[in-house]
C-alpha cells in the first residue's frame, strides 16, 4: 500500500510540473511575440511622416495615418478584434491596451492611448522618455516612436498562478541621421 501511495503522489507531482512548465513556455513564447509586435508597430508608426516638412529638413510624423496603421497591425498580429478584445482562439484573456508616443522635430510629444489622443507635451532632444506603464526609459535624441502594449495576464491553467502581473512590452524606433 505504501508503494501505491508514493506512486500516486509522484504522478500528481509530475503532472503539476508538466502543466506548469508548458504554461510557462507558452507565456514566454507569447511574451517574445508581444516584443516582436511592439518592434513592428513602432517601425510602422515611424514610416508615416509629413513629406512637405521632410522636404524642408524636418521629420514630423503623420500621427493620424500612423495610428490607423498601428491599429490595423495590432488586430492582424495579436488575434484581437477592432476593439482590442481577444478572439476565441487567442492566447490573451483580457482586453488589451496600447500607448503610442510620437517624438518629432515639432518639439511636441503626442501620446495616444488606444488610438485616441491623450495628451500633447513639449519636449526637447536630449530629454528622457518615461513610459507610463513600465520602467522603460530612453533618451530621445532623434525623432522616435515608442509603442507600449499591455496585453493583460497570461492564460495559465493552474489557478495558484492567477496573481501573475500583466504582460507589458515596449519598443521604440527612431530616425537617425536626419
Amino acid at each position: 500500500m505504501k508503494v501505491f501511495i508514493v506512486t500516486v503522489a509522484v504522478v500528481i507531482l509530475y503532472s503539476f510540473t508538466l502543466v506548469f512548465t508548458e504554461d510557462y513556455r507558452q507565456a514566454q513564447r507569447n511574451s517574445y511575440r508581444l516584443k516582436y509586435v511592439c518592434e513592428e508597430l513602432s517601425a510602422t508608426g515611424a514610416a508615416f511622416y509629413d513629406q512637405e516638412k521632410f522636404g524642408e529638413g524636418y521629420t514630423v510624423f503623420n500621427t493620424d495615418d500612423g495610428i490607423k496603421a498601428i491599429k490595423d497591425q495590432i488586430t492582424n498580429l495579436l488575434s484581437v478584434d477592432s476593439d482590442l478584445t481577444p478572439v476565441a482562439n487567442s492566447y490573451w484573456s483580457k482586453n488589451m491596451e496600447y500607448k503610442v508616443y510620437f517624438y518629432d522635430d515639432s518639439g511636441i510629444c503626442k501620446v495616444y492611448n488606444n488610438g485616441i489622443l491623450e495628451r500633447e507635451e513639449p519636449f526637447s532632444y536630449g530629454s528622457e522618455h518615461k513610459d507610463d506603464w513600465t520602467s522603460y526609459n530612453e533618451v530621445i535624441s532623434d525623432p522616435t516612436v515608442v509603442v507600449t502594449i499591455n496585453a493583460g495576464p497570461g492564460r495559465f491553467r493552474l489557478k495558484i498562478l492567477d496573481p501573475i502581473p500583466d504582460m507589458i512590452r515596449s519598443s521604440s524606433h527612431e530616425w537617425e541621421e536626419r
